[in-house]
Formats: C-alpha cells, sequence, structure tokens
C-alpha cells in the first residue's frame, strides 16, 4: 500500500467522489512533473524512466517492490480470491499496479477481471504484464481513478460480483481506503458484492522503548544540560517507523498495555467518517517504567475468515520476520508526555516524561480526521482525585 505522507493531498471537484488522497503518480493529480525533470542534469537518466512520473517512479522503488515481495500477503489474497471466484465472477480491483491481484483472479477461474490503475504508465505496465502471463483476453486495465470509473466499463454494463483492493496504509485508512471502496460498493458493484479484505481493526498500544529516546530527545552530554531542546519535541504527529529509519521489533520493547481496538472498520457497509472525531478508551498499565509512544498497527481479514485464520496484520510480532512487510508498512508511533492542559498551554513548558507503575489506570483519547483517514491520540493518568470526581 502506499503511505500517505508519500502521497500527495489534493480534492478531485468534478468526480462523482470528492477524493481526498491521490496515489502518487496519479494522472488526475495534476502533478506532471517527469522522473529526468527531478534529476539533477549532472546525472544520466535511462530512457525506460525519463519520461515516467517522479511521484511514480520514487513510489516504486519506496513501497511496491517491498509489497510484491510480501508473499504472505501475496497468499492472503490468492486464498480469499479463491474462496470468492466462480466461473462466472467479474471481478474489479481498484489500485491495480502490477496487476499481479488482478492475475491471481483470473487464473482462479473468474470469467472476468477490470483492473482500474490511476497512472498512465502503470496501467501501460500492468497490461504488458498481464500480457506476457497469457491473460489478455481475461482482463481489462483501465487507466482512471475509480471514482471515475462507470458501471458501463464493467464487461459492457455488468456491475461486478467481487471487489479486490489492497489500498492500506501505515495507518490502515491512510490512503483513503474507505472512501475508494464505499464509492465502488455503492456505484460499481452487484448488491451483496465480495470485498476484498471486508473487515479490519485499527490498534493502539502503550509501549516502554528506552531507544527511542537516542533519536526523539536529549538530556545531557558530560556536564552540558542540554534538556531544555526537548521544548521542540514533536508530541503530536503519528510517525512511521520507516521514516525513524528503523523497524519496531528490532530495538528493546515492552508492552505497557494491551492492544485496545480504536478503530473497526466493516468495509462491506462502512462510508468515510464512521469513526467519529474523539473517543475515549480506558486502559490499565500492565508495567511499570516510562510511556515513550502509543505504538498504531492494524489487522485486515478475508470474508468469512477469523483472527485466527486468513488475516494480514502490522504487528511487530506479524513483521518480525517479514522484512518487506516492515519496509512497506511497518508500523506508526506517536511520543507521548505527561502533563496538565495547563502545561500544553505554556509555550514555556518542557515535556515531561509519562511515567507509570502496575496497575495505573490511564485514558488514551483517539482523534481522528473527519474522513476517519488520520489518527491522533493522547494519553494521561487518571488519578485518585480523577476516580473520586467519576464516583460523585
Amino acid at each position: 500500500g502506499i503511505n500517505a505522507e508519500y502521497g500527495t493531498l489534493f480534492r478531485a471537484m468534478e468526480n462523482q467522489t470528492q477524493v481526498q488522497w491521490y496515489p502518487p503518480g496519479a494522472t488526475a493529480s495534476g502533478d506532471n512533473q517527469t522522473f529526468l525533470e527531478s534529476v539533477d542534469p549532472a546525472f544520466d537518466v535511462p530512457a525506460r524512466l525519463a519520461d515516467k512520473s517522479s511521484a511514480l517512479v520514487e513510489s516504486v522503488n519506496d513501497w511496491h517492490y517491498a509489497m510484491i515481495n510480501d508473499h504472505p500477503r501475496n497468499e492472503f489474497y490468492r486464498a480469499a480470491l479463491e474462496r470468492a471466484v466462480n466461473p462466472e465472477s467479474i471481478v474489479l480491483e481498484i489500485g491495480a499496479g502490477s496487476g499481479l491481484l488482478s492475475i491471481i483472479a483470473a487464473s482462479l477461474g473468474a470469467k472476468h477481471v477490470v483492473a482500474v490503475e490511476a497512472n498512465a504508465h502503470l496501467a501501460q505496465l500492468a497490461r504488458n504484464i498481464i500480457q506476457a502471463n497469457g491473460f489478455s483476453s481475461k482482463i481489462t486495465v483501465v487507466h482512471k481513478m475509480s471514482t471515475e470509473l462507470e458501471p458501463e466499463e464493467i464487461n459492457g454494463g455488468q456491475k461486478a460480483d467481487i471487489l479486490v483492493s489492497e489500498i492500506l496504509g501505515t495507518l490502515m485508512l491512510g490512503e483513503s481506503a474507505l472512501e475508494y471502496i464505499s464509492d465502488a460498493r455503492e456505484r460499481l458493484l452487484k448488491p451483496n458484492a465480495v470485498i476484498i479484505p471486508d473487515r479490519g481493526v485499527q490498534y493502539a498500544q502503550l509501549v516502554s522503548a528506552p531507544e527511542l529516546e537516542a533519536i526523539t530527545s536529549v538530556s545531557k552530554w558530560r556536564d552540558i544540560d542540554l534538556s531544555l531542546f526537548n521544548r521542540l519535541q514533536d508530541t503530536v504527529s503519528m510517525v512511521f517507523t520507516k521514516q525513524y529509519g528503523f523497524r519496531f521489533s528490532s530495538i528493546a520493547h515492552e508492552y505497557m498495555s494491551e492492544p485496545i481496538p480504536v478503530g473497526k472498520i466493516d468495509f462491506t457497509r462502512d462510508a468515510p467518517g464512521v469513526l467519529g472525531d474523539e473517543t475515549e478508551f480506558e486502559l490499565v498499565a500492565q508495567g511499570a517504567g516510562q510511556v515513550h509512544a502509543v505504538l498504531c498497527y492494524w489487522e485486515v481479514r478475508a470474508p468469512g475468515s477469523d483472527a485466527t485464520t486468513n488475516i494480514i496484520s502490522t504487528s511487530p510480532a506479524a513483521t518480525k520476520n517479514n522484512f518487506a512487510r516492515d519496509m512497506q508498512w511497518g508500523q506508526a508511533l506517536q511520543l507521548v508526555e505527561a502533563g496538565s492542559q495547563a502545561a500544553m498551554t505554556d509555550p514555556g513548558h518542557t515535556p515531561s516524561k509519562l511515567l507509570v507503575e502496575l496497575g495505573d489506570r490511564l485514558v488514551l483519547t483517539t482523534k481522528f480526521s473527519e474522513d476517519s483517514v488520520v489518527l491522533g491520540v493522547s494519553i494521561e493518568k487518571v488519578t485518585d482525585m480523577d476516580v473520586l470526581e467519576t464516583e460523585r
């Protein structure tokens, strides 16, 4: 999947659906800079890359190879499609990329597959790959945003029986998956069509990871106190482990709470905004020490499966032995600090550590953007006084 931070935000006013996010290199985004134009003239650029979108080349080399080489991911989709496809199935794929998922559907016996791809060069490359694998008669590649696709363009006007997509970000909905899937569901699918994946959960969990301090804060060097520099510490943004430049499973860490399901999504019925603006979750510290961050990861499942069968997970445990998945998605971290509302409004305030004891009660507050794409969190301890006030 494409991480929203590597894409460009636009609003398409003429589409059936107002798109908040375009994939990198999408023709409709209006970002037409070529790779040749983006490279310093001192460097030679191969002809095969010169006319391609700069954003496309960057994103393919950033995450696309890792995505394709996440073999358990590919097996997830194959198993789900094998369960759903029959000889009469019309399959729609949105965000086709290389055409891999469409080829899987066709190889399993689908009547026809329509693969929608937003980038012109990528759409043509998918056609070449499909032809090289002998499926040109079974798969039609359409160069459009899925929000621009009309039902008449799906196999002579037939709506699709199956929708397959992999437009998930490091945050589950970070690529506006719910916008694209709900639009396709309402306009392009038959009633009771199979949607792959059909459900997902965004998790948040408190973590202690002392090695994070080396790249996110400072105390002193020898006898020089540098702690005031922490006034610039960002405890607001959700930062991807890939942006930090490490795999979370590679550093020492302790989970300080149970994982909290902060966002449950049913792709067969939910619409953008379903997660609301703000929600509070109560949790209990399961260890003593410093809480450095809130760790976010997700799981999605195939239709008819449960949490123990056909799923994709980005939890550190699931990606520890899957280098490709960590390099495509990884996890997201938001640093935390202790402090009152008064401290938050003091421009001279220096962040203080959030220290907990085993059994401490805390409240995790989540805030989603209007379209449920962007997630932010805050955490505070519940004091004895808070408990008394609640009981009154």
